[in-house]
């Protein structure tokens, strides 16, 4: 094979990847997510946008200190810009579109997220 071909072949692969990515993506569009950050908080709202910095913007969000439940006190936060490089771990919630998220749902997807690119951990999809 040619450098040349190499090249295409590897070209196209990073865009199919890059495809299915992005159609992952726009599926969490609209649906509840819990995000951990680096300093301990924990986010809770609902995914509105993301870009390429892997920054996201989530509405209705309540901030908590540490893990959330019913017993803990929140702070409410209404629109929420949360900086990629700051997010430890991200839980979604694809079986719902409400704004609540319910943790006994068993159609939840978790989410690592390293400084180049978004892991999913949820392997049921292949």
């Amino acid at each position: 094979m040619t450098d040349s071909n190499e090249d295409k072949l590897i070209s196209n692969e990073t865009d199919a990847q890059s495809e299915r990515t992005r159609q992952k993506i726009h599926q969490w569009l609209n649906k509840p997510m819990r995000v951990s950050i680096v300093d301990g908080r924990v986010l809770i709202g609902v995914l509105l946008c993301t870009d390429r910095d892997q920054n996201l913007i989530l509405g209705n969000c309540n901030e908590y200190i540490g893990s959330p439940s019913e017993q803990e006190e929140f702070r409410a936060l209404g629109l929420a810009l949360i900086p990629g490089q700051h997010i430890q771990s991200i839980y979604i919630d694809e079986g719902s579109s409400s704004t609540t998220p319910h943790s006994s749902n068993p159609s939840h997807t978790s989410i690592t997220t390293t400084k180049d690119h978004i892991v999913d951990d949820d392997k049921s999809d292949d």
